[in-house]
């Protein structure tokens, strides 16, 4: 399980689904402070009133609303067409802004023909997204106005081939430190499934291989720029690099290659990023199962 699995899960174990008192006060309150009265000449100085009137409209058009109205949420899709199995739909966009707090979630959701795999997706994706907005509530309650925070999501249709579908989702957190991730999700058109790392190689050996060529790559980046810090070879505080799991983030990118991203902090200092290492179709072509060798982007 990755970092991000891990954590989601932790954080929609804890749901709650009332909207905080806090957060129907400042609309409340803002709602009471507009004057009875509003002269030509008094409105330019309560613009700023009527601004926040409007952002607390916006909050309950575009926050509310899409929880109690599924009709309403539709509405609100982008409905793009991306192939002839799948396609992608916003059906929820939920977004809060005070001056220390700030939420822009967008949720997709696969639709078309109807699987198994485009039912995981879907509701996993749910199941995210509904941890990090029952977050930012929690944060509201605990810190009101002395803390800051703010969490955006968005998603991109990274492949959509006639044999692969691949949907990423970016997640991007600051409170106390900053934490960006990313949950990959990949459909195998032709056989119907979800696949993860693992499910691509004939043996379990392939995560030592890919560990081998990553670890070869962090070297030469690290002799090439001083700049450049991995977690291997016991350098720095971090936990050591080893391996990567059956759920491991990954990509194909145009030329067949697989690409292996990791999070933050996750085998290096938040300086690092997330980064994301090329492995070669060469280095790991006499693992990969039969079924996947004839994929072509």
């Amino acid at each position: 399980m990755n970092n991000f699995d891990e954590y989601i899960k932790n954080k929609a174990a804890e749901e709650q689904k009332d909207i905080p008192d806090i957060v129907k006060k400042r609309i409340e309150q803002t709602l009471a402070d507009l004057p009875e009265k509003k002269s030509v000449i008094k409105q330019i100085h309560i613009f700023p009133r009527i601004a926040a009137v409007a952002a607390c409209l916006v909050f309950i058009t575009l926050f509310l609303l899409p929880n109690v109205s599924v009709a309403y949420a539709q509405t609100l899709g982008q409905i793009p067409i991306i192939g002839d199995i799948v396609r992608v739909v916003t059906i929820r966009n939920y977004f809060y802004a005070d001056d220390k707090h700030e939420m822009d979630i967008n949720v997709p959701q696969i639709e078309g023909e109807s699987s198994e795999a485009v039912d995981y997706i879907n509701k996993d994706v749910s199941v995210l997204t509904t941890a990090l907005v029952n977050q930012l509530y929690k944060d509201l309650e605990i810190t009101g106005n002395n803390g800051y925070g703010s969490i955006y999501v968005d998603y991109e249709v990274t492949t959509n081939t006639e044999r692969w579908f691949t949907l990423k989702l970016f997640v991007s957190e600051t409170a106390a430190s900053s934490n960006t991730y990313f949950k990959f999700y990949h459909i195998d058109k032709k056989q119907g499934n979800i696949v993860e790392l693992g499910d691509l190689f004939n043996t379990d050996k392939y995560s030592d291989i890919l560990v081998s060529e990553i670890k070869k790559q962090m070297k030469e980046q690290m002799a090439n720029d001083k700049n450049v810090s991995y977690w291997i070879n016991n350098n720095g505080t971090g936990e050591e690099f080893a391996k990567v799991s059956a759920d491991h983030n990954f990509y194909w990118n145009e030329n067949g290659d697989l690409v292996i991203i990791f999070d933050k902090y996750e085998i290096g200092p938040g300086s690092m990023g997330n980064p994301a290492f090329v492995i070669d179709r060469d280095v790991f072509k006499d693992i990969l199962k039969s079924e996947f060798k004839d994929i072509v982007f």
